[in-house]
């Protein structure tokens, strides 16, 4: 047993005969669960070269219980698990995978394993833990190493602020290759709450009704398909804590959901800083436009002269994997510059956008983030994307990426110009490309290359 894991599986055996995880047609105990990871861990005797401790092994598993048991099995063996998405195809990350280090990838169905063999970049070697996968704005794909004592911090710091106890139960709202799901699951083990596991495929808003969670984690689009039925907004103004993060919360979001009687709590956070380092709860604090709460008590966040979000303290990661090493140039004095500029008004996080997302168009500083604030604030909107095209006479000018419902572009930019001035409305309106189930951000990158090439431009549906 690996010395770091243990006390994870320490805590679910303390719970005997408590329940730990609920799925969809059962309900698992402490003690069963330690018994499936014991089991779990035999499939190192079916690999051809079984892994050693400080190897990295990615998993993708489809069963529901082993997306819990097949990472707690892989660390109590000492691995570092690399976590990839359900339906993400392995044609879609080889070349992360290999960066990774990973030596297999192992699927998981009911029953068995299914290794297949990996080719490295570099040979390897991590603490027990974890790395995901994170993306800047840019898109450029980063692997993000984190020892599994920085998670087991993250989760006894939301432990305390959330109040959890042994009653409560924690949907698994979000997949566990985010970090937004991998920390329902380890608040779920430090607390004793119940993990509760929806089966592959099953709409949100059904795992709301069935499971009834005292707490979930949400990203602003999901906020705003379940606030459209009256039964999904009862299930969530029933919880004890609805969490809000990966990304901005437009205000008229905040306000429909606080006139619900949602128990909303804002926070921040990122891959880097094993799940959010800030929250709040306070309804004074949650309706203002670009809050993010106070800083827990277990971590530190300042903003730097030039007006830049950095965050300190325990659950910070190890650093970035590169040509198999472990590299920390973005954390210096123990502060990660997060790319993300903010200021702090009396103690409460403000995020204004990302520093390299602005951009000059006819010398002028627009911030994508402002415009599509502006544009989630519209009547319809949903998901507002700005990206930068080159411009012959300006050097480039916005170009905006929709999603929602009943949009036309006559009317968005007649509102849009009642709210910001001229040079900062898009000069195109896109509708939001259809994006994989294992994407849940619109990929920057991609649209900045759509937006900005004549051919892609002209496939692109028009408002």
């Amino acid at each position: 047993m690996d010395e770091a894991a243990r006390p994870l599986l320490d805590a679910l055996a303390a719970r005997g005969d408590a329940p730990f995880l609920r799925l969809d047609d059962r309900v698992v105990s402490g003690t069963a669960m330690v018994a499936s990871i014991d089991e779990a861990r035999g499939f190192n005797e079916e690999l051809p070269v079984p892994l050693r401790a400080g190897d990295v092994v990615a998993l993708r598993g489809r069963h529901p219980g082993m997306r819990v048991t097949a990472p707690l099995a892989a660390w109590s063996l000492g691995l570092c698990t690399n976590l990839l998405g359900e339906r993400e195809p392995t044609s879609s990350v080889d070349g992360l995978l290999a960066a990774s280090g990973a030596r297999f990838l192992l699927g998981w169905s009911e029953g068995r394993v299914d290794p297949i063999p990996l080719q490295a970049h570099h040979e390897v070697r991590l603490p027990t833990g974890t790395l995901l996968h994170t993306s800047g704005s840019g898109g450029q794909a980063k692997l993000v190493v984190h020892a599994l004592r920085q998670h087991v911090e993250s989760a006894r710091g939301a432990t305390a602020f959330l109040d959890l106890d042994p009653e409560d139960r924690l949907l698994l709202s979000l997949p566990t290759h985010h970090v937004g799901g991998l920390a329902m699951l380890f608040r779920a083990i430090v607390s004793g709450a119940t993990l509760c596991v929806p089966s592959r495929g099953v709409p949100l808003e059904q795992a709301l009704r069935f499971h009834a969670p005292t707490h979930v984690s949400l990203v602003a689009t999901q906020l705003a398909r379940l606030l459209r039925a009256e039964e999904t907004t009862a299930a969530l103004r029933a919880c004890r804590g609805v969490l809000l993060g990966g990304g901005p919360l437009p205000p008229r979001l905040r306000a429909e959901a606080l006139a619900a009687e949602i128990p909303l709590i804002v926070t921040y956070g990122a891959t880097e800083t094993a799940s959010f380092v800030t929250a709040s709860a306070d309804k004074d604090v949650v309706r203002r436009a670009g809050t993010a709460g106070r800083a827990l008590p277990n971590c530190q966040v300042v903003v730097s002269d030039a007006g830049q979000v950095l965050v300190g303290g325990p659950t910070l990661f190890d650093g970035y994997l590169i040509e198999g090493k472990v590299r920390t140039t973005s954390v210096r004095d123990g502060l990660w510059a997060t790319g993300d500029l903010g200021r702090l008004d009396d103690g409460v996080l403000h995020v204004s956008g990302r520093r390299d997302r602005m951009f000059i168009s006819g010398g002028e500083n627009l911030q994508p983030e402002e415009i599509e604030m502006a544009l989630l604030g519209l009547d319809g909107v949903d998901e507002a994307v700005v990206v930068p095209v080159e411009h012959e006479e300006f050097g480039a000018r916005p170009v905006a990426f929709v999603g929602g419902t009943a949009l036309d572009a006559k009317t968005l930019d007649a509102a849009l110009r009642d709210l910001l001035p001229g040079y900062k409305t898009p000069d195109v309106y896109y509708r939001m490309p259809a994006r994989g189930p294992a994407r849940m951000k619109p990929d920057l990158k991609t649209l900045t290359a759509r937006a900005g090439d004549h051919l892609a431009a002209a496939t692109l549906q028009r408002l």
